[in-house]
């Protein structure tokens, strides 16, 4: 079993994904029965692994590498910040709240800042560097709906709370200063990633509705064109301009799950918007599972061409 999940790209995330997911649309509340089953297998325990993971990340940061990862990794995070940014105004700015091609302005923004924090660690334990998993704190800020909240907020239809951005950071500061202060915390938690991977592929997928995926139509998976178009500039940048083997600007073009919540928190602070919740919400869901499963092939793909070899 094992051996068949390394050989599918990021199997040992993506293979429970899909099975739970698939469970979900089935039977929604075959876990939901409270106590230690329905934390480990429910869905209900998604923020704490992400802690955990951002945690183990943070040991595995050295204060001398520091600046390598922000060299990096930082300026990767900064260019899909900024790319996401001026679209959705864009977007915004000429087709409205309404959109074009059915994708709402609401679908089009969260969409563009989502990141799947899962994917990234999974396809970069498996492909990637040390050093690359240390930088899942700073994709897990995509994993919170702050920055499309920024983005209403400077369009004038909503409010920012930065309460997440800090409890993000809090972990990962955590784990910096223990794995500084003494490397054998490292002998404890240097297999976190490693375990908690395939668990958090599960629980994500305990909030996933195919059947809901599915009635999003062809509006998702013109937004999935739309992803994928408007972030290759993140492979282009690792892999052209800043010379790296494109691992990791590949990996973060994956959208999260969890970011079809983000359209009704967003629109609780503006009624306008929540005539366009529903809609958003499949279209995310369809761009979240499409890219889950295409991205992975890919960036396999990508690394059989640069590592022939291996």
């Amino acid at each position: 079993m094992v051996n068949f999940l390394k050989k599918i790209p990021a199997g040992t995330f993506l293979v429970p994904l899909l099975l739970s997911a698939l469970l979900y649309t089935l039977w929604p509340n075959l876990f939901r029965i409270g106590g230690v089953t329905e934390a480990l297998l429910g869905g209900t325990s998604t923020n704490f692994i992400i802690g955990m993971l951002t945690f183990c990340s943070g040991l595995m940061i050295d204060f001398s590498e520091i600046g390598a990862l922000f060299k990096r990794h930082g300026i990767l995070v900064l260019v899909k910040i900024a790319i996401s940014f001026a679209v959705s105004l864009l977007y915004m700015n000429i087709f409205g709240q309404e959109g074009i091609f059915g994708i709402s302005a609401l679908a089009f923004t969260v969409g563009m800042f989502s990141m799947n924090p899962a994917v990234y660690i999974a396809l970069v334990s498996e492909y990637g560097k040390k050093q690359d998993q240390a930088a899942f704190a700073l994709t897990a800020l995509f994993s919170i709906p702050v920055f499309p909240m920024l983005t209403y907020a400077v369009a004038g239809s909503g409010e920012v709370d930065w309460m997440p951005i800090v409890s993000t950071f809090i972990p990962l500061i955590i784990g910096i200063v223990l794995g500084n202060l003494d490397k054998d915390f490292n002998s404890i938690f240097g297999t976190g990633v490693t375990v908690l991977t395939p668990i958090l592929g599960w629980n994500l997928g305990q909030s996933m509705n195919l059947v809901e995926a599915l009635q999003s139509g062809l509006p998702g998976i013109i937004l999935c064109l739309f992803f994928y178009l408007l972030m290759s500039p993140l492979f282009i940048v690792d892999y052209k301009v800043l010379k790296n083997d494109g691992i990791v600007g590949l990996s973060m073009t994956t959208a999260a799950g969890s970011s079809t919540a983000f359209p009704a928190v967003i629109a609780a602070s503006s009624s306008v918007l929540m005539t366009y919740v529903p809609s958003a919400v499949a279209q995310l869901l369809t761009l979240a599972i499409i890219t889950i499963v295409l991205t992975p092939i890919i960036t396999r793909y990508h690394y059989s061409r640069v590592y022939p070899n291996h």
